[in-house]
């Protein structure tokens, strides 16, 4: 397999899963995930909109049929979230989501 055809196959499935995982460890809301939230300035429970957001982003990227759509969701979730990481000011978390952002526009750019 030429290995453009690999990263357009694996990238996808790759940010899937990360959406999943970090979109069900949201949901979960552990107290740092909460903390987070409430310092962001959300209301109590929105780590689960988030989360369920996420994870459903997630299954959007790895079923082939839909990860274009889920690549476009998945690179609107994060924009959201690096907006929010720079309104408040969070620059410890703002990395991971500016890479984030990065993997969803080249999943983006992959599907054409």
């Amino acid at each position: 397999m030429p290995v453009i055809k690999f990263i357009a196959v694996a990238l996808p499935i790759a940010l899937g899963v990360v959406m999943i995982g970090t979109g069900g460890l949201n949901f979960a809301g552990p107290p740092l995930a909460r903390e987070n939230f409430a310092l962001w300035g959300y209301p109590a429970g929105f780590h689960r909109v988030a989360g369920s957001l996420g994870v459903v982003i997630g299954l959007l990227l790895v079923i082939p049929a839909t990860s274009r759509v889920g690549a476009i969701a998945s690179a609107i979730f994060m924009l959201a979230a690096v907006a929010t990481l720079i309104r408040s000011r969070d620059w410890g978390h703002l990395p991971v989501a500016a890479v984030l952002m990065a993997v969803s526009a080249a999943a983006i750019a992959i599907h054409g």
